[in-house]
């Protein structure tokens, strides 16, 4: 039922979509601390039901079958944490955990051989014809290892926290008395609002210190990043997969943004842009090759139709399958069927 609900959202609407897997996110931290200020059970099981919304919806609603499997269970367990009281237990650990996650998420791409976060990022976001510099290359790295300190930091104040909070904190539960204690109230406060606070204010001084220091970024404002960072997502955590240089092309659907100021405008036509095919051809095998994770070598374009055009501004969905050799494409903007054809790809067609 919950794919068919999902499904039935407009594919025009991915905004739609990203509202309710966010929702419960943002929801979580807000019931939490007031669980923990009025010591409320009714809201700490709330609490938890919303935290399970917020891990268990974009899976189940792309069909995982872990996810499924999982449903059932998290409902029995709510229900025996709620008979046995001891459903406030549970708010002490995502905060914990959602740090040490993030701390992880950023550490793993540090390792010898690998490529830092925040450089994949950078790569994305950069245009192809222009390569991030060695100074941007070196202070995405830093950055990447300033954000797994600050996490790894986060979450030990969060763990420390929980430990020594009174009453029914970690240690009290296990019958250990904490050598300093804090109240419920002030390790809520740091845990659902501070730290994420903390995490805001840090990006935001980041940024504005980033756009000062390198002035020729490829966007202008915070909000064209952001935008421009949600396009480039499916990408980049195609990235952090296993052997994602080997992954196939199989049911890959990636954003396409078209420019308000891309060059091409400025003759095609005088006083009604449009985008022309072969740019919009360009940025559909940009996206593939986001998507794949490697450079593609195009051999041909045995067929393609172009069935309705794209305007500045415009945000487009193409749709790709890699099939011996031949990459399908279909190019959507919301319902509107914009192209569609195949490129013919050369066997091993770039380095990983």
């Amino acid at each position: 039922m919950l794919m068919d609900i999902w499904n039935r959202v407009s594919p025009r609407s991915s905004r739609t979509r990203t509202i309710v897997a966010v929702v419960p996110a943002i929801a979580y931290p807000v019931l939490a601390h007031g669980a923990s200020i009025f010591r409320s059970p009714a809201l700490t099981i709330a609490s938890v039901i919303v935290l399970t919304a917020a891990i268990l919806i974009p899976p189940l609603c792309e069909g995982r079958r872990w996810a499924k499997l999982a449903l059932p269970a998290a409902a029995v367990a709510i229900v025996g944490l709620w008979r046995i009281d001891a459903a406030a237990l549970v708010l002490f650990l995502p905060p914990v955990l959602l740090n040490i996650f993030l701390a992880w998420l950023f550490g793993h791409t540090l390792v010898r051989g690998s490529t830092p976060l925040i450089e994949r990022l950078v790569r994305l976001l950069q245009p192809k014809s222009q390569p991030p510099g060695p100074e941007v290359v070196r202070y995405a790295g830093q950055l990447t290892r300033v954000w797994t300190c600050l996490f790894v930091g986060l979450g030990a104040m969060n763990l420390g926290l929980a430990l020594c909070a009174t009453p029914g904190g970690l240690l009290e539960t296990i019958g250990v008395r904490p050598p300093v204690t804090v109240s419920r109230e002030t390790w809520s406060l740091f845990a659902n609002v501070l730290n994420y606070l903390i995490v805001a204010a840090f990006f935001l001084l980041e940024f504005t210190y980033r756009m000062r220091r390198f002035p020729d970024r490829p966007y202008r404002n915070l909000g064209e990043f952001l935008r421009r960072a949600a396009a480039v997502g499916p990408a980049l955590t195609a990235t952090l997969q296993p052997h994602a240089e080997e992954a196939p092309l199989q049911g890959l659907q990636a954003p396409i943004v078209v420019p308000v100021d891309h060059p091409a405008f400025d003759g095609h036509f005088p006083g009604r842009p449009l985008l022309p095919a072969v740019v919009l051809l360009g940025l559909v095998i940009d996206a593939a090759e986001r998507g794949f994770g490697r450079p593609l070598a195009i051999a041909g374009l045995p067929r393609a139709k172009f069935l309705a055009p794209l305007l500045p501004g415009d945000n487009a969905a193409v749709s790709l399958r890699l099939d011996r050799g031949l990459l399908h494409f279909e190019v959507r903007n919301g319902p509107v069927r914009v192209a569609q054809g195949v490129f013919q790809v050369v066997a091993g067609g770039g380095p990983a």
